[in-house]
């Protein structure tokens, strides 16, 4: 077993940079993208389902190159960099593109294409600071991504609010249903930010080598399949094939299937769950067979990941329920937070929503940079899931009161709290969870954290739209206080959570002048 050396507060910083670039991209997502989806004429109650491109890509893509990677190595370029060097570069692309989107249909077409490459990002960077860092830093390790979090989604939102003012037409000439040429150049800075900060941490953090026993064991592994990139290609296009061709198939014999995308998607969901189930029994029952070994040869990140889900620590079950109610309720956030604004606040446009909304979760990001790192020494005092606990109820509380705040400087003060929760949710679990996991499938089970994140979201895109319309009065106010009630249901499910203990003893913060 390899001894991790302890990290100065710069070495972590340091590794922690790129992820301000890939959360800017986030940012961007969180606040711009449905917005700007109305205005290519999407209604509220269609946004759930057009925001499909992100637990599908995220349940799909993370796993699989999380479990690829734990299997990678390369002695010029690593084992984590080269995937989220490539993730950010493919963002940064695609955030050039976004502010030209002609149509609705481009404009969700580039998300699916944004949400694949910044998932190819995010899980092996999570899963690199936990490889470098050893237990007693990876609390304050996963805090400092917290800090990068908050402050990339910071800028992202902040200068949605600041180029309003700055660079939309004071003559009022914007049309109506076109995006507005403000909202490109934060989009421009977001791809320089994806690409920039990326490359920062590639050049200045080395990556720590596998000692000779695992070198062995990724060779031996490795030894007759295929290169990493067909593996993900490959499992990706096996896994879609079925469910997309029998899924139209349905909808071709049943046209009421195209009006009701709804049932669709959740036929084609359905489709998916069994085609796995089936051909991981199949490849599992014919170890023998060379065609079926094959077969499990370009499937194998998925075989690992179910593997790894069959052994998960008792721990990450009870975080899955938590988890659930957590982000169910953060994607009903993200994604009616712009239509409230429009119903709570008399005479607000679709640009000032989205000037509003930027100026909002700035804030809560702006709070969570602040906070993040305040955080290590309350979680070492009171402990982590006491902190994790107050941080679900704090978010609670700020989603209750929203609807009923109708000045455009009062509704800061729940954006301070939530920015509170945002703060612990985004670093404390993953230092909990790192706790828990043998290092050797670290990749893998971070994979399966994100499977815990976007399953919710994946559930919410095609549950809450119904929902809306039909329970909710089609009222994006009642939207927001339902999110509030499932982050209080979170609060009480994290109750229940046992914190792990450290393998040595204490949360240490480094010096800042350390090397």
């Amino acid at each position: 077993m390899i001894t991790k050396p302890k990290l100065s507060f710069w070495q972590i910083w340091n590794m922690n940079v790129g992820f301000f670039g890939i959360q800017f991209s986030f940012g961007l997502q969180q606040s711009a993208v449905n917005p700007i989806f109305e205005f290519l004429g999407a209604h509220h109650d269609e946004l759930p389902l057009l925001n499909l491109a992100g637990p599908v890509t995220g349940l799909l893509i993370q796993p699989i190159i999380g479990a690829i990677s734990d299997k990678t190595w390369s002695p010029k370029y690593g084992r984590r960099k080269p995937f989220f060097l490539i993730g950010a570069i493919l963002a940064s692309l695609c955030l050039l593109a976004f502010p030209f989107s002609p149509e609705l249909w481009f404009a969700v077409g580039l998300l699916w294409i944004l949400d694949a490459a910044n998932n190819t990002a995010m899980e092996p960077y999570r899963a690199f600071v936990g490889d470098k860092l050893p237990d007693n830093q990876l609390t304050f390790g996963y805090q400092m991504q917290s800090l990068f979090v908050g402050a990339g989604i910071t800028i992202a939102n902040f200068s949605l609010f600041l180029f309003q003012g700055w660079f939309s037409d004071s003559g009022g000439n914007e049309t109506l249903h076109a995006i507005p040429t403000w909202v490109y150049y934060s989009f421009f800075l977001g791809a320089i930010a994806s690409i920039g900060t990326v490359l920062w941490s590639v050049m200045k953090t080395p990556e720590i080598p596998p000692s000779e026993e695992e070198l062995k064991e990724i060779e031996k592994f490795n030894e007759g399949k295929p290169h990493p990139f067909i593996q993900v290609l490959s499992a990706l296009f096996i896994v879609l094939s079925a469910p997309l061709l029998l899924g139209l198939g349905f909808a071709y014999l049943f046209p009421y299937l195209f009006v009701n995308f709804n049932l669709l998607v959740v036929i084609m969901l359905g489709i998916a769950f069994m085609w796995l189930y089936f051909l991981y029994r199949l490849i599992k029952k014919n170890p023998e067979n060379d065609t079926f070994r094959k077969f499990g040869d370009l499937l194998m990140p998925l075989l690992e990941a179910a593997e790894a889900i069959a052994d998960m620590p008792k721990f990450m079950w009870k975080l899955s329920g938590v988890y659930f109610f957590q982000w169910y309720a953060l994607f009903i956030y993200w994604q009616f937070i712009s239509p409230m604004l429009k119903h709570s606040i008399s005479g607000n446009s679709d640009s000032d929503a989205l000037a509003q909304v930027g100026l909002m979760n700035g804030t809560y990001n702006f709070v969570t940079m602040i906070v993040a790192l305040a955080l290590v020494p309350l979680a070492s005092k009171f402990g982590s899931k006491k902190v994790y606990v107050l941080s679900l109820f704090l978010s609670a509380l700020s989603m209750l009161s929203l609807p009923f705040i109708q000045h455009q400087y009062l509704l800061l003060i729940p954006m301070i709290l939530l920015g509170i929760g945002w703060a612990a949710m985004m670093g404390i679990p993953y230092a909990m969870v790192s706790k828990v996991i043998p290092a050797t499938r670290r990749g893998v089970y971070m994979g399966i954290v994100n499977m815990m994140i976007v399953i919710p979201m994946l559930i919410e895109t095609v549950s809450f739209g119904p929902i809306v319309k039909y329970a909710l009065n089609d009222s994006p106010i009642n939207a927001i206080v339902f999110a509030g009630v499932f982050f209080a249901i979170s609060g009480v499910l994290a109750l229940r959570l046992k914190e792990p203990k450290d393998s040595e003893k204490g949360i240490e913060v480094p010096p800042i002048a350390g090397h």
